[in-house]
């Protein structure tokens, strides 16, 4: 067990929020570019992270061009991420990183600031890795047709 305190992990936990947040814009960004290329993509601008992913992912259902497959995997690996983050920032964080999901039926768990800053990573490597296929691939591939 980790002799961690709240201080300890706020600013890890800041960044996962920070990047989260980060991700989601972009996720914007591009339905809002690969709809500007002809590709319709209907998501609320108050519809949640997973869904802006999910209908994204739905859309490139039919599309055969270089990039999709590679693209819907990187989608899918939000929800992973997204389940880790929906058990932190809607659980309760408490002395030695315990946290307590809200939902009773999870366990609780630990988490260390290291733990934080893994999780603040790997979305802002998914969220560059996302937009790197998707504007070097994607968009081209729609343009040119």
């Amino acid at each position: 067990m980790s002799g961690y305190y709240e201080g300890d992990l706020i600013r890890p936990l800041g960044l996962v929020t920070l990047y989260f947040g980060y991700a989601e814009a972009q996720v914007i960004t591009l339905i809002e570019m690969l709809n500007e290329c002809g590709l319709k993509i209907t998501v609320s601008s108050t519809a949640s992270f997973g869904y802006k992913v999910t209908a994204f992912s739905d859309a490139l259902k039919p599309l055969t061009c270089n990039g999709v497959k590679e693209i819907q995997d990187i989608l899918a690996e939000a929800k992973a991420l997204l389940e880790q983050r929906n058990a932190l920032i809607h659980g309760c964080i408490f002395t030695k990183g315990r946290v307590v999901p809200n939902d009773s039926t999870k366990n609780q768990f630990y988490v260390t600031p290291e733990d934080l800053t893994a999780l603040a990573d790997k979305i802002f490597n998914w969220k560059e890795r996302l937009d790197s296929k998707v504007q070097r691939q994607l968009i081209p591939a729609l343009r040119d047709n």
